[in-house]
């Protein structure tokens, strides 16, 4: 997989992304921005888990909905 994982890195110019491996599968998430508002989206938020520092950011993140949050800091 870390062979796969070079080969991808160069045949694309190097750009900001995330990456999420397991075992058996890898991937890799290209993005536009760290963060969404004032919370900040790292891999773990690709895998279901975003979090935020207080309860403000909790209810931002509720009003736009989790998968908003993501669209906005990915490509289109």
């Amino acid at each position: 997989m870390a062979e796969v994982y070079r080969e991808l890195i160069a045949r694309c110019p190097l750009a900001p992304y995330n990456l999420l491996v397991t075992r058996d599968w890898m991937l890799v998430v290209p993005r536009r921005q760290e963060r969404y508002e004032s919370i900040s989206v790292n891999a773990l938020g690709f895998a279901g888990s975003l979090f935020v520092r207080d309860a403000a950011e909790l209810e931002l993140v509720r009003r736009a909905g989790p998968m908003n949050v993501l669209r906005a800091v990915t490509l289109k």
